[in-house]
């Protein structure tokens, strides 16, 4: 199959301010009390105190939303699809007022990834940014009430084999799934990392109104550029972080993600990063000095970064508090 490489193939460009994503467009969850699923968990919707409904959401996932639950309604998972979005109201209000300071902004060295696991370094748990003018920042720290690592982990070796489990995740947002090696995915006799890891996935979604088309290389945390004994001293025992490749350019990596997991008192706590794009710290991944070119290309230029990183991080946002309410019941179901 032929692809072309085009600025909507990777992520198109959104529009510069979308401010409606979070501010005018959501709604206090006290006032929605009566429609919030009678399955989600207390301690989740206290977590954060006041939670927000998230009801602005771009035509293209509008559209999504609808074709998603023909899709899954055939399935047995069809009970644990739930359409209704919310996030704390918190999360969302630190997403109101612009770009992280540049001084709050790491490049993707390994360097950095490793001050985000030192005990001592604070930053803001949402937030976004633009790096060198080719690329885009997110980041965030949620904390799942009823989620274990195990869980966490369960759910990433699960929901690639089917693209109705990945709908579940995000109704309004996901498209479509797979993965190199199923059967590999699916071999319980194996490690979470042997599954995962070095088993290609690729994913379709939207990003706000961009299609994102990419192909994820889960890998071992060390290869990426962690320090696998400082994860294990600050109680990091699930990963699902990775280098990502779109699919018309399948050797050129774009963007460095991390997902790393502990289990706490409160719940498992997640810290997630993304870097995509462009920068001389990308340059421990092979190929990844033809990212520039590649992405000029496509006209991916400060603006389009910009807009991205935003809607990334609503995206994230989403999608991470939504998976804290459902996993729980939708590991109950199917992960005996």
């Amino acid at each position: 199959m032929t692809h072309t490489l085009s600025r909507r193939t990777l992520l198109k460009s959104a529009p510069a301010a979308i401010v409606g994503t979070t501010t005018a467009a959501i709604l206090s969850h006290s006032d929605l009390a009566q429609a919030a699923s009678a399955a989600e968990p207390a301690a989740h919707r206290d977590a954060y105190g006041e939670w927000s409904a998230l009801t602005y959401l771009s035509l293209e996932c509008q559209k999504q939303r609808t074709a998603n639950e023909q899709a899954v309604g055939a399935t047995p998972y069809a009970p644990y699809l739930d359409t209704d979005l919310s996030v704390p109201s918190a999360s969302a209000k630190a997403l109101q007022f612009g770009p992280l300071d540049p001084g709050e902004v790491p490049t993707p060295s390994a360097q950095n990834l490793n001050r985000l696991i030192d005990p001592s370094f604070k930053t803001k748990d949402n937030g976004y940014a633009v790096l060198d003018g080719q690329m885009a920042y997110a980041q965030s720290r949620i904390v799942m009430p009823g989620v274990t690592t195990e869980m966490f982990k369960w759910w990433f070796t699960w929901h690639p084999v089917e693209k109705e489990r990945y709908m579940l995740w995000f109704p309004q947002a996901h498209i479509d799934t797979s993965v190199a090696d199923p059967s590999r995915l699916k071999d319980t006799s194996l490690s979470y990392e042997k599954r995962l890891f070095n088993n290609p996935n690729r994913i379709q979604e939207w990003i706000g109104p961009s299609r994102l088309d990419a192909i994820i290389h889960f890998s071992e945390p060390a290869t990426l550029g962690f320090d696998a004994q400082a994860l294990a001293r600050e109680g990091f025992t699930a990963s699902a972080s990775a280098v990502c490749y779109a699919t018309p350019a399948p050797d050129i990596p774009f963007t460095l993600m991390v997902h790393i997991a502990r289990d706490t008192s409160a719940g498992m706590e997640l810290f997630s990063r993304y870097w995509i794009g462009a920068h001389a710290d990308m340059a421990r991944f092979a190929n990844a000095e033809k990212a520039p070119a590649m992405l000029q290309k496509i006209g991916f230029n400060e603006q389009v970064a910009e807009s991205t990183a935003y809607e990334m991080s609503v995206h994230d946002m989403t999608e991470f508090n939504h998976l804290a309410r459902i996993l729980p019941g939708v590991h109950h179901a199917f992960g005996s």
